[in-house]
């Protein structure tokens, strides 16, 4: 029997749900990054796809290449040079790419490697221009360091200059969902009218690579504007939207994960937020609480996957990871010449002696990991491992940002360089205070004048070095006494008139 769902009531989270899910048109899940995390150093590395890549799909590109001239009856020649238009234009992206990628080093404070060197012969060396700089890197994060990086990342301005002007603000809320519906319909008319037909995996494959290398170097400034948007970008495809649609959904998304994950940084870290209500609970319990007050399920939901693996130690503590220094002695020791038990081993199970001997004499890792690929998985994996490790954050006093707390460092100011400032938050709030304090504290000023009037004397050798110097720490020492109201500053200025009487003139 059919259902009839016209006057169904959709709950709060079944609305929430729809304004995530992507439209046709738009794929969030490229890229299939890995994340390993490592619980003893609370930090978690990721190694971005290196397949989305044109030196990845050279042999497929040429493949689709080849079948669609066969198709068109037209003879395929692989191309045996360049253009000198081509080989400017490629010099130019080559250009790009460096002044990019060292701009994303100097913003990071990341370690960055790449694996297997790709795409350079050395560091710091490019084989070929790339799409995305960040393509076949290993970066090393501390837990929270990435969620900062994208609840501070300015996507606004390069969708203002993406969306032509328009007021962002304005479009982003009131005209957005207008337009989506709008361009919706305009959708449901070209797919009547417009029939692309699709011969095999390879076409579908390799013309998804082009949909995504279009929508990265158009979408460049936006992407880059944040770490994760960067490793997980989407990709778009004209053929269903028009770009201010497909741009205004997608800069929702960015700024709707943002503001969410601000509100949720807030609810459960922040010391300030109804701090006789919630002070007490732990982190993981005020998340709870607040999936319960949003209607939101009380679970996330992952893919874990568990490699066995000889290239990549995560922890110095097995069966995760060794030291540097123990894995060098292992090599340095380890016998590979075979055993009679091993030879008639490989000769049971049919493998080389020497895959045999390399297997039984050099380490492996287990690793535990997870599969990412949109922004907001990367999110959710680096909140809960927080949350796992009880790293907190803090809402810097000074600045208003938050910051992570490290060890048992009971700050209440962060360590970056606000805007228009030239020293952190910590310094600028130590020197305010040392301000007040001589400001409210007697002792100092007496000290001072003393201590400047003493020091000239020193200078024209009416004092000697050594008398000046021990008298200093006396001096301290009463400061210190006046300071905490042992003497009276009256005490104190009389002590220090006496320490060096001034000399009688000569009768």
């Amino acid at each position: 029997m059919k259902k009839d769902y016209s006057e169904y009531q959709y709950t709060e989270y079944d609305k929430y749900l729809a304004e995530w899910t992507a439209p046709k048109g738009v794929m969030l899940s490229y890229f299939i990054n890995h994340v390993r995390v490592n619980p003893d150093e609370k930090r978690m590395t990721i190694i971005v796809d290196s397949n989305c890549e044109e030196i990845s799909m050279k042999d497929d590109i040429e493949k689709y290449r080849k079948e669609q001239a066969e198709r068109e009856g037209e003879e395929y020649k692989a191309p045996d040079y360049q253009s000198k238009i081509e080989i400017e234009a490629e010099t130019e992206l080559m250009e790009e790419c460096v002044t990019r990628l060292t701009e994303m080093r100097k913003k990071y404070g990341y370690t960055l490697n790449f694996i297997d060197g790709f795409p350079y012969e050395e560091p710091d060396l490019l084989r070929d221009p790339l799409i995305n700089v960040f393509s076949g890197a290993e970066i090393r994060l501390n837990y929270g360091e990435g969620i900062l990086d994208f609840i501070y990342a300015d996507f606004k301005t390069p969708l203002q200059d993406q969306l032509d002007n328009y007021e962002i603000e304005k479009l982003l809320t009131e005209r957005g969902r207008e337009l989506f519906e709008i361009q919706q319909q305009k959708n449901k008319i070209r797919e009547q009218n417009t029939v692309e037909k699709v011969y095999n995996e390879l076409q579908e494959f390799v013309e998804l690579f082009f949909d995504y290398e279009a929508t990265f170097i158009g979408l460049s400034d936006l992407l880059y504007a944040s770490l994760y948007s960067a490793i997980c970008p989407p990709v778009m495809n004209s053929s269903f939207m028009g770009k201010k649609g497909r741009l205004t959904w997608y800069g929702n998304y960015l700024l709707r994960l943002q503001k969410e994950f601000k509100e949720m940084i807030e609810f459960c870290y922040d010391e300030d937020f109804y701090p006789e209500l919630l002070g007490k609970m732990y982190p993981h319990e005020r998340l709870r609480l607040y999936h319960r007050v949003h209607g939101f399920p009380r679970y996330y939901q992952r893919t874990e996957d568990i490699t066995l693996d000889k290239l990549h130690s995560y922890s110095p503590i097995r069966p995760y990871g060794i030291s540097a220094e123990e894995l060098v002695h292992i090599f340095e020791t380890a016998d590979f010449t075979p055993t009679e038990e091993a030879k008639e081993f490989a000769e049971k199970y049919n493998i080389s002696v020497d895959a045999l001997m390399h297997e039984v004499r050099t380490p492996a890792f287990l690793n535990i990991g997870y599969k990412v690929s949109t922004v907001e998985e990367m999110m959710e994996l680096e909140f809960t491992k927080m949350l796992e490790q009880d790293v907190r954050f803090r809402k810097c006093k000074r600045c208003g940002k938050y910051f992570i707390m490290k060890g048992n460092y009971d700050t209440k100011y962060c360590s970056r360089i606000a805007e228009g400032e030239t020293r952190s938050c910590q310094e600028l709030a130590a020197i305010d205070n040392y301000k007040a304090k001589i400001a409210d504290d007697k002792a100092i000023p007496i000290y001072n004048r003393y201590y400047k009037r003493y020091a000239a004397r020193v200078k024209v050798r009416q004092i000697k070095e050594e008398d000046f110097k021990k008298w200093k720490y006396q001096a301290m020492d009463k400061r210190n006494q006046c300071s905490d109201g042992k003497i009276t500053p009256e005490e104190y200025i009389e002590w220090m008139e006496s320490s060096f009487p001034n000399r009688k003139p000569k009768g």
